[in-house]
């Protein structure tokens, strides 16, 4: 196994048209936005949900983790806790099923995470592999299966190809010195594996800290998070592209194919301020390190607001979208979408729609989920038209 290191070009927004175009990116619940820039703004409204609480099993999910599209429009959802993946029409009428928990080829265990390879095949990362499966009208036959190759057994990551078409395998890597940093690993024809490390550990453990105690005779660490704190967050393209950033400043580095780095440079934005149901949900949080660490004190504090950034992720175009964090009552989500340096729009979307870890999005279609006051958790499609009115 191979560790790439590369001599990468940072790429800035010296540009002066890019300058502009982000010198006035507002923050969504923030006190002190800038003015909006103006560039091309999309609201979406909801086409399609479906989902019950009772009633045609089929429609009955226990925990969606992955939701794309086929070329003909087929929705297919991977729900991990039935270990099945289930296919619908546009309309979001059932169609088929396959999976089935087991080992056994065509057997899936806690199916997490889908996309569609180069030669159109449906791969599905499972606890231990990934899964290839091709669709047809009528079903889904197993193509071909490989084993997960690092440690990161039931984790949820974004299944994604570089730009030669090799399976990125996301998942832990142990540093030097013993700690473990999330990696990209580039799978190629006989079993060869390039490893890209994406951060340094430090950052990648922001917001945290670990926790020393013992149980017993043994030593462990725990690790802590504060509560609405910076995160480390990154995202994976269709393509090959990867970025990361931390949720705490407008700064993500993009980086390319090619093996260069973009760096997109936002304002400095202050996020929303706690909300009292948040402030009394963080409180609820340090009560619980505090007793389930048996510790006297927290190793953080509850912040006053939360950070900037909500998340980041690519559409099927490559586009890098760049969440912004919501205030707790706002009604819509909101993304500055960049195209390379450029900032070329910006989207909105119901509050109550959230993409996920395994994002699938595209110029005009974001999937997602919803939960309703009973947990019921149903699909959601969203559909983008130009916003129009004061404002847009």
């Amino acid at each position: 196994m191979g560790v790439i290191t590369r001599s990468v070009t940072i790429v800035r927004l010296l540009p002066a048209s890019a300058l502009l175009l982000l010198a006035g990116v507002g923050c969504t619940g923030a006190d002190d936005d800038p003015l909006p820039v103006a560039v091309p703004t999309f609201e979406g409204v909801v086409d399609l949900e479906f989902g019950e609480t009772e009633g045609d099993e089929p429609y009955l999910f226990t925990r969606i983790e992955s939701i794309v599209e086929d070329p003909t429009g087929r929705i297919v959802v991977a729900d991990l806790q039935s270990h099945e993946v289930r296919v619908f029409d546009p309309e979001g009428r059932f169609l088929f099923r396959f999976g089935g928990q087991g080992e056994g080829p065509g057997e899936l265990t806690s199916p997490c995470c889908l996309a569609f390879g180069p030669d159109g095949a449906l791969w599905v990362r499972e606890s231990t592999r990934y899964s290839a499966f091709q669709l047809d009208a009528t079903g889904a036959r197993y193509d071909r299966g490989l084993p997960i190759v690092h440690g990161g057994m039931g984790m949820v990551a974004p299944v994604t190809f570089d730009a030669e078409g090799r399976l990125v395998d996301i998942g832990p890597l142990s540093t030097p010195d013993g700690r473990s940093v999330t990696a990209r690993y580039h799978r190629g024809s006989g079993g060869s594996v390039d490893t890209v490390s994406m951060a340094d550990p430090d950052r990648q453990a922001t917001g945290s800290t670990a926790v020393s105690r013992t149980l017993g005779e043994m030593q462990m660490s725990f690790f802590v998070y504060q509560p609405f704190g910076p995160r480390w967050i990154h995202a994976h393209g269709p393509g090959g592209a990867w970025a990361e950033a931390t949720s705490s400043e407008y700064s993500v580095g993009v980086h390319r194919p090619d093996g260069t780095v973009l760096r997109i440079e936002g304002a400095r934005l202050a996020g929303p301020p706690l909300s009292p149901d948040e402030r009394e949900r963080a409180e609820t949080l340090v009560d619980r390190d505090l007793r389930r660490l048996d510790i006297s004190g927290h190793p953080f504090g509850i912040p006053e607001r939360k950070p900037p950034l909500a998340d980041i992720f690519f559409d099927r175009s490559d586009r890098l979208w760049v969440e912004k964090t919501p205030a707790d009552r706002d009604e819509l989500r909101e993304a500055d979408v960049h195209e390379g340096a450029e900032l070329v729009a910006r989207y909105r979307w119901p509050a109550g729609v959230r993409v996920g870890a395994i994002p699938w999005v595209t110029e005009s279609a974001l999937y997602g989920t919803t939960r309703d006051s009973l947990d019921v958790q149903r699909v959601v499609r969203v559909r983008f038209q130009p916003a129009s009115g004061p404002g847009a």
